[in-house]
């Protein structure tokens, strides 16, 4: 075997090691943390629940967002239980990511031992519990676009894939359409043009194809959702940026107020008559600074607490981590100083178009909006990428031409990976073999997780069909179920038609708008409890504590929770007969 030939082979050797040590890494974590934290309403429930009724239930969010909501169909082929459905839909998106992070610093350039130590590093940071998962599935397609243009010799093909990818990745995450606009109209322009100057066939092939692979996906997806799919639709900027001011201003006051449902009327302080986020700067342009001044301060944190390990692992695994993560910028240092003196093109630049407009998307909503987790999760992902192939020129373990030493410390860090896969703990305590202990407390057991034990009791009730059985709805005749909530929405899981009452429309006393609604199920939990437009009603106040009017509503404490649900004796008879009341 010839030297290049024994070369080729440590080097795919190397490279399949690393994969399979990536792959432990995210099995591990994930399976490991599934069942040890809880249920979310709204954003991602809004998302799951738009799979089946993106059109007939009014659903803002999942309007702007319309391309996410198809994840959630495919996924429902294989399950149809919507709650095991939406921790199917985390569990394979988090377990993916690591090895598309891997992958594409491979292809950018990075050696087996960088690329899993990037990878490694993700898998053990908090951005497995980042939430909501939208963020991860338009991550995962944006890394697919930039693997996929590393291939083509073409710069304008690299170009197209790349703007492709981010105008579809914009029907998952909205603040991505300006940046993917912008990016089509300049692909498309130099596409143009190359096809005026050039007369070669060739060449002129190219230039059209790249204008297809531009254009066809954003017109073709809008095509497929209508109406849906425009993040200007609904006043949806208006909501989230005041949301998030309502957001600064409970933490800087020290407010004991849930903003989410309460950020109306903070928001309207500052910003009497705004509706949309240009409105609020010219309105108040000074509490408007001051609000990004506020996500400037917070958005380091917000990386950083991103990227730091997950609370149960223990020290010595954040220590690893951190230490991976100084190691491969470093790395990345030495390589760009050396590319640069080679002056030698990197893979990076296939795909440094799509990383430019997603940096422009997250600064624009991390600075109008808020710095959340789920916002910065797609510019971390590439950074973390194009750090790990930034490393290709830098001498050391994984340099081609290294030295035997040098191959036997990357075998001997591969190893290193190895032991580490072997020590870290998982979230549930003894589920997978383990050198260390997690730290902390033990996760929460499924029955006394708030939501979906709720979840399961209105199950239980047997009123009509569950979501996703066979049954077909209720018949005319039967009542509808009337859920009066704070979040949107138990009736996704435990229901087959429901009707949803958000506790934000209650503007009158609380019999008046239980009539009014038609209401015969209240969610009774914290967030009603001390809901600003609850908490000073007599009559609700009375309805809670049984000291005044509950009509035939009966009461139902959540086993292991301190949720009551109050549901009516009218529509109790309607229940199935193997209800488990």
């Amino acid at each position: 075997m010839s030297a290049w030939a024994r070369r080729v082979a440590r080097e795919r050797g190397a490279a399949a090691v690393a994969l399979a040590l990536v792959v432990g890494f995210a099995l591990k974590i994930t399976l490991g943390l599934r069942g040890t934290f809880d249920l979310y309403f709204d954003d991602e429930t809004i998302y799951l629940d738009a799979a089946k009724h993106l059109h007939t239930h009014f659903l803002p969010l999942a309007e702007s967002s319309p391309l996410y909501p198809q994840w959630y169909k495919l996924l429902g082929i294989v399950e149809r239980d919507p709650l095991e459905l939406y921790f199917s839909s985390w569990l394979v998106l988090t377990a993916t990511l690591p090895v598309a992070l891997f992958a594409l610093a491979r292809r950018s350039g990075a050696g087996p031992v960088a690329s899993a130590a990037v990878a490694i590093v993700w898998a053990l940071s908090s951005t497995s519990m980042t939430w909501p998962f939208v963020s991860k599935f338009a991550t995962l397609l944006l890394a697919v676009g930039a693997i996929a243009a590393t291939y083509p010799r073409d710069t304008r093909i690299s170009l197209a894939i790349g703007s492709g990818v981010v105008s579809a990745a914009a029907f998952a995450r909205a603040e991505l359409a300006l940046p993917a606009a912008a990016y089509a109209l300049v692909v498309v322009t130099v596409s143009a043009a190359s096809l005026w100057r050039s007369r070669a066939r060739r060449a002129r092939r190219g230039g059209l194809a790249a204008i297809a692979i531009t254009v066809v996906p954003p017109v073709a997806l809008r095509l497929a959702f209508g109406k849906a799919g425009n993040p200007f639709a609904h006043g949806r900027q208006f909501f989230a940026f005041g949301q998030h001011y309502a957001l600064n201003v409970v933490e800087e006051r020290g407010l004991a107020v849930d903003p989410w449902t309460s950020w109306l009327p903070l928001a309207r302080e500052a910003f009497p008559t705004a509706t949309t986020i240009r409105d609020a700067a010219r309105e108040n342009p000074s509490a408007f600074a001051w609000h990004i001044q506020r996500n400037i301060v917070t958005a380091t944190r917000a990386f950083e607490e991103l990227l730091a390990p997950l609370s149960y692992q223990p020290p010595v695994v954040a220590s690893v981590s951190r230490t991976l993560l100084w190691a491969t910028l470093l790395g990345a240092f030495v390589g760009i100083a050396a590319r640069w003196r080679a002056r030698r093109p990197t893979p990076i630049a296939r795909w440094l178009a799509l990383y430019g407009a997603v940096v422009a998307a997250t600064a624009a909503a991390a600075l109008l909006v808020y710095p959340r987790q789920h916002y910065i999760l797609p510019l971390t992902f590439l950074t973390l990428a194009a750090l790990a192939g930034a490393t290709a020129r830098a001498p050391g373990l994984d340099d081609a031409r290294a030295s035997h030493l040098a191959r036997r410390l990357r075998v001997a860090a591969l190893a290193a990976g190895v032991v580490v896969l072997a020590a870290i703990p998982t979230a549930r305590r003894g589920y997978l073999p383990s050198l260390l202990d997690a730290r902390g407390p033990a996760p929460q057991a499924e029955a006394h997780q708030e939501n979906r034990a709720t979840v399961l009791a209105l199950r239980d009730m047997g009123l009509f069909a569950p979501p996703w059985g066979p049954v077909p709805p209720r018949p005319s005749w039967m009542p509808s179920v009337v859920i009066f909530e704070p979040d949107y929405s138990r009736g996704v899981y435990a229901f087959h038609d429901w009707v949803w009452v958000p506790q934000s429309r209650k503007t009158v006393g609380f019999w008046h708008f239980v009539h009014a609604t038609w209401t015969n199920v209240v969610v009774i939990n914290w967030r009603m409890r001390g809901d600003i437009h609850l908490k000073d009603d007599p009559e609700w106040i009375a309805f809670v504590d049984g000291t005044g009017e509950r009509e035939d509503f009966e009461m139902f404490p959540v086993e292991g929770t301190t949720v009551v649900l109050a549901v009516r004796r009218s529509l109790l008879q309607f229940a199935s007969p193997h209800s488990k009341r």
